[in-house]
């Protein structure tokens, strides 16, 4: 059979084997040798497994002498004309050091290759390394051609760190984007950061571990042309800074600083950031930002910094402020709560459409105030006001404070509140919401699981994801480190409650996959009716054979009406009822 001729068009064959698995497109290889061309760039457009990749080059095997992994023989050119087939599709390298020592194979392969560039295409290298030796053979794979490197830094056992990253500066010096994973504290390598920054002029985005922020490393990044993203993860492979060298924040600013900077992610105080803000050539034109904190803050210092963010950052329109200190004994502060009066200056920004904040105690806030925050802020489209507190037992919302946003709020796609879920008992029209793809319910209280899931099944549309995980664990602080058992356990017992919540909406979900299909069933069969029924009303007269008699008899004239006034009743029945199926819609669904 030959193929539609549209099936020869490459980049519609890329478009096509772009969704389909790895193993699976190994087989398409084989099919024809266009095939074999596009799936080849695809299977190895990403390396995540250095002995797929050494395999490429020539068999190896482990020596019972010693352990070490060597190849059968050196590679010989032919090796090489082969293994290059496939090294110039590959954009991609990850390596993660493990038990197995591949160094012998490398060696061997710096030794043999014929080019000086491996893979000639490469544009991201994954290096992640725990000893010297290992950290020396990623050299083999740097290029001018590299834009994104995500390495660890040497050994704290290495010395003179610095030589590392100047090597690496000089095989690549056009770096678009550097995630550095470090292990140990930021003042043991931070002078050797400097030089790595100083020695990359294309830098666009650097991810750092949390609290390797300091003001020396902010203000020499100030000074790089290109920098659009400055971020830090709390992941523990990220590494881990000193929250010490945090604690004063003053970088030195000079004219034309930040001069394209859309992102900052910090961990600084909110009296420093609201310092920051207001020096001379400030940050001011960025749209992203992200604070947090494990000092203890009182809502004037929020509310302080919300006023002067939406004075200077005009062009904001995303918003995090964790504030992350735990005490040592969690207990209600009403003094110290979040209130609606405190988060009220949101609304002189001009452009924010996500804001979220977290809090060791619940937000006090009305659903009236829910109400005037929905209806003031409809472009409003992600939206956590402190779902996940520690203190979990002073409720102020139920899901009753999902309807104002799913009402005035069209854009919504990710809401998290802290709600007391329980029987509801509302007089609104409900409304669902058309866009949310996110409801987070952090450590809400559900005390019936059915009715919750009921109320969401018909205010969420169909997939979307109610998230009960907790972030707290992520964070990095001190504080954060060592939990309460009461926390802990009374955190785990709320989530096995919405864990049932989950299975239900499932549930709910096929009964309404099921009655949509009977409702298109229905319809169908209308349509069939009612076409049955137009053929019959429309056939003329003369179309009755009559026996070559100009005139019809009674008796058949009166067939033809018995015939076609069920059909006009069936159809008109059919017709009202799926009408009324479709113009009601009752709640809850199922």
């Amino acid at each position: 059979m030959h193929p539609h001729t549209v099936l020869l068009i490459p980049e519609l064959l890329e478009k096509i084997f772009s969704f389909v698995g790895r193993d699976d497109n190994v087989i398409n290889a084989c099919v024809c040798k266009q095939w074999s061309e596009i799936t080849l760039d695809l299977v190895w457009k990403e390396l995540k497994s250095l002995p797929q990749l050494l395999r490429l080059l020539r068999p190896y095997q482990k020596r019972d002498s010693d352990g070490s992994i060597v190849f059968d023989r050196q590679p010989e050119l032919k090796d090489w004309v082969r293994f290059q087939k496939y090294a110039n599709r590959v954009l991609t390298l990850r390596y993660r050091q493990g038990q197995e020592d591949y160094s012998c194979l490398l060696d061997d392969m710096a030794r043999t290759r014929t080019t000086l560039k491996i893979f000639p295409k490469l544009h991201t290298l994954e290096w992640l390394f725990e000893d010297i030796k290992c950290m020396e053979r990623a050299t083999l794979f740097m290029h001018s051609r590299v834009r994104h490197i995500v390495i660890s830094a040497p050994p704290l056992s290495h010395t003179v760190k610095s030589s590392f990253f100047v090597d690496a500066c000089a095989r690549m010096p056009h770096i678009h984007s550097l995630d550095l994973r470090v292990c140990y504290a930021v003042h043991l390598i931070e002078a050797d950061v400097l030089k790595l920054l100083r020695g990359l002029p294309d830098l666009k985005k650097v991810i750092f571990p949390e609290f390797y922020l300091t003001s020396t490393i902010v203000s020499a990044l100030s000074q790089k042309s290109y920098v659009k993203a400055i971020q830090f993860k709390h992941a523990p492979e990220q590494g881990l800074g000193e929250e010490a060298r945090v604690g004063s924040f003053a970088p030195v600013l000079e004219q034309g600083a930040f001069s394209m900077l859309q992102g900052l992610e910090m961990t600084v105080r909110l009296g420093n950031v609201i310092r920051f803000m207001k020096i001379d050539f400030a940050p001011i034109n960025i749209t992203s930002l992200y604070i947090s904190t494990y000092v203890d803050h009182n809502p004037r210092e929020l509310y302080t910094l919300l006023i002067t963010l939406s004075e200077y950052c005009h062009f904001l329109s995303r918003l995090h402020i964790k504030l992350l200190h735990i005490p040592g004994h969690l207990k209600p502060a009403p003094t110290k709560q979040i209130t609606f009066d405190t988060l009220r200056p949101v609304f002189a920004f001009q452009n924010l459409s996500t804001f979220k904040v977290v809090h060791k105690y619940p937000v006090d806030i009305s659903l009236e105030e829910i109400e005037e925050l929905a209806r003031r802020w409809p472009s409003l489209e992600n939206l956590h006001l402190n779902e996940e507190p520690l203190v979990m037992h002073d409720f102020t919302l139920d899901l009753q404070a999902l309807v104002p946003f799913a009402r005035h709020c069209p854009q919504l796609r990710s809401l998290g509140l802290f709600m007391d879920v329980k029987k509801i008992h509302t007089t609104q029209q409900l409304r669902p919401f058309t866009a949310l793809s996110v409801l987070s319910v952090g450590t809400s209280r559900v005390c019936d699981p059915a009715i919750a899931a009921a109320f969401l099944s018909f205010m969420c549309p169909p997939g979307c994801k109610l998230d009960v995980d907790m972030s707290w664990t992520l964070n990095s602080g001190p504080s954060c480190r060592g939990w309460h058992n009461d926390v802990l356990s009374e955190v785990n017992r709320r989530s096995l409650s919405w864990e049932g919540v989950k299975d239900l909406l499932r549930l709910f979900d096929q009964i309404w996959r099921e009655e949509k299909e009977k409702r298109r069933a229905l319809q169908r069969e209308n349509e069939n009716l009612r076409t049955r029924n137009g053929l019959s009303m429309d056939k003329p007269e003369g179309n009755i054979k009559t026996n070559d008699s100009a005139v019809v008899p009674r008796r058949q004239t009166n067939i033809r009406t018995k015939m076609v006034a069920p059909l006009t009743k069936v159809g008109r029945l059919v017709h009202h009822r799926i009408n009324a199926m479709t113009s009601r819609r009752t709640w809850p669904r199922g």
